[in-house]
């Protein structure tokens, strides 16, 4: 069964009580126009923008932190560093996450239906599949060693 899309913005924040606000659209906005995005990348992307009014890093994070609560983007860990955000409309995917060049490429969130099935049925866990990021090398990288993350102080 195909899940539902989320209610649309305004119907969103209608719910919770919120106001829909320009900034919020922008983020919603620039989050779509993007894929997948972190939030120096939506800041960056309003700002080159020149769009009114103004929108600051602070800005950035709450609204997509509102717009995660109200289900419609997703937060993703495709790079050690910053969480990535994507619209929900996009629907459910494995992100491929080169640990060589850094490419990121999509595979239909079903490729991993048995992987699911097979820790459910091993130790009783539900995993969602629907946003997974798995870390590996692409084709054009090869299977040579996958290069190490230096350790945090």
């Amino acid at each position: 069964m195909t899940p539902a899309l989320p209610a649309p913005l305004g119907e969103a924040l209608h719910a919770r009580g919120l106001r829909r606000t320009p900034q919020r659209e922008r983020v919603l906005s620039s989050v779509r126009r993007l894929g997948h995005a972190t939030p120096e990348e939506v800041l960056a992307d309003l700002r080159a923008d020149g769009a009114a009014p103004a929108v600051d890093a602070s800005t950035v994070y709450r609204a997509l932190a509102l717009l995660e609560e109200l289900g419609l983007v997703a937060r993703t860990a495709l790079d050690r560093r910053a969480d990535t955000f994507h619209a929900v409309e996009h629907g459910g995917h494995l992100h491929l996450v080169c640990d060589g060049c850094g490419a990121v490429a999509e595979a239909p969130a079903d490729a991993a239906a048995e992987l699911a099935a097979d820790l459910r049925r091993r130790t009783g866990f539900t995993a969602d599949v629907a946003h997974l990021a798995l870390r590996g090398r692409c084709a054009a990288c090869g299977a040579g060693p996958t290069p190490q993350t230096p350790e945090e102080p």
